[in-house]
């Protein structure tokens, strides 16, 4: 992910209220975040869209990391081999294709 500037960009709900086309150019522009502040508190973040898309990427990359990290605990923990689980997972595919589009015989 990038990195956040040392002085980010600031702006109160007011000011993007009554700004907002100004600030997206900004931040277009800039092409860093912008932090919305409310009473004085940060309340929200506005990103460019690659920012937000590294973002979702790193967040999708976790999610497999942690789901396969798991699986592979499961595994171990249930005594599989590699090639036992290979072929399990290759049946269950079969059986989801054939609940999907049926035998194709």
């Amino acid at each position: 992910m990038a990195r956040h500037p040392v002085n980010p960009i600031i702006f109160t709900t007011t000011e993007l209220r009554r700004n907002l086309t100004a600030i997206v150019q900004k931040i277009r522009r800039r092409r860093e975040p912008a932090i919305i502040q409310s009473g004085g508190e940060s309340v929200a973040v506005l990103l460019p869209m690659s920012e937000y898309e590294s973002f979702l990427k790193y967040q999708r990359l976790t999610t497999f990391d942690k789901f396969a990290r798991n699986l592979g605990r499961a595994v171990e923990k249930s005594g599989l081999t590699e090639e036992q689980l290979m072929e399990e997972l290759e049946e269950t595919k079969r059986e989801v294709f054939r609940e999907k589009y049926g035998d194709l015989k």
